[in-house]
């Protein structure tokens, strides 16, 4: 099995929770929440990068083949826009925070916050797949559904239906009294 990392679609997804989670807010972020807030919204967008890869292979679409030869391009303008929000929020943390009297982003700022991203979200994803191979050790990797599935047994009613009582309205105590 030859896959080129990273795929393209992943490419996509990561720089677009990248470039969400650079959005600014009204407050100031310290590195370790936007390592957080970054990390986590990775995390999640490879899964559902994931996830739509797993959907578009059933319908015999493979983004790989259509897209792979344009990984360089890809890479490049993913990573101008990641750049692009990076100074943006510098710049918006800087006058953020020179609006509170506190010290503005520098680069010891970016880096703190890159290196928590990319731990979080390598732990996160490891357990994710960690997960996804207990699960298919548990179930002995039988990844189709079973011709039948289990069903509930109801419980017989007896006699015709025609013998059964309607239910009777509920009338509250107001309306009554």
């Amino acid at each position: 099995m030859n896959r080129i990392r990273p795929r393209v679609g992943t490419i996509a997804a990561v720089t677009i929770a990248t470039v969400v989670s650079l959005l600014p807010a009204v407050l100031p972020r310290t590195s370790a929440t936007q390592a957080v807030l970054t990390g986590v919204l990775a995390a999640v967008a490879i899964g559902i990068a994931g996830l739509g890869r797993i959907m578009l292979r059933r319908r015999d679409i493979d983004v790989e083949k259509r897209w792979g030869q344009h990984r360089v391009p890809v890479l490049l303008v993913c990573g101008f826009a990641v750049i692009a929000a990076t100074v943006n929020a510098t710049h918006w943390q800087s006058g953020l925070r020179a609006d509170m009297g506190m010290a503005p982003v520098g680069p010891a700022y970016w880096l703190r916050a890159a290196v928590g991203t990319a731990l979080l979200a390598a732990i996160l994803v490891g357990l994710s797949r960690g997960l996804r191979w207990l699960v298919r050790k548990a179930t002995g990797g039988n990844r189709s559904l079973p011709d039948e599935l289990p069903t509930a047994a109801l419980p017989e009613v007896s006699g015709p239906e025609s013998e059964q009582a309607e239910p009777e309205p509920a009338v509250s105590a107001r309306a009554s009294g």
